[in-house]
């Protein structure tokens, strides 16, 4: 119970704008003594598919000062004692970000499950060199950690 009073005390709590070292981010779920959150990226980067654009207003109620981001529905966990509150979004706009972060985390789960018409080579067949995608998941660790719902 007490860290639950702490993550009020810091105004860390689902809808929270917070930085985590330099990244801004929106929290969409608290899960104890971490967080949540998808992470706000400027609107020059590329687009993602996981983008998700918020309307100016969201923006300036979230405390933010550029208005020229767009949040990536990728969720990330982190440590509510590494965040500090900057702002807050509507009820309506978590809702928004959580189904989208869901829907990005089924793409992801997806694309890390290996299809049957895959046939992986027998491991005794030549050396193999390490590479960035071989079947698995590209997810770090943390994000392996989450359990979306």
């Amino acid at each position: 119970m007490e860290e639950f009073i702490g993550m009020e005390r810091f105004n860390i709590v689902p809808g929270a704008v917070v930085l985590s070292g330099r990244q801004t981010m929106i929290v969409l779920w608290d899960e104890g003594p971490d967080v949540i959150a998808c992470p706000l990226v400027s609107a020059d980067e590329a687009l993602h598919r996981a983008d998700h654009s918020l309307e100016w207003h969201e923006l300036v109620d979230a405390g933010l000062r550029r208005l020229d981001v767009r949040c990536r529905a990728i969720p990330c966990q982190r440590q509510v004692l590494s965040l500090r509150a900057i702002g807050c979004v509507d009820e309506a706009t978590v809702k928004r970000l959580r189904m989208m972060a869901q829907r990005e985390w089924k793409h992801r789960f997806q694309e890390s499950v290996p299809s049957s018409k895959v046939r992986a080579k027998p491991r005794h067949v030549g050396k193999t060199t390490a590479v960035w995608f071989d079947g698995c998941s590209m997810s770090s660790r943390r994000e392996e950690r989450l359990h979306m719902g």
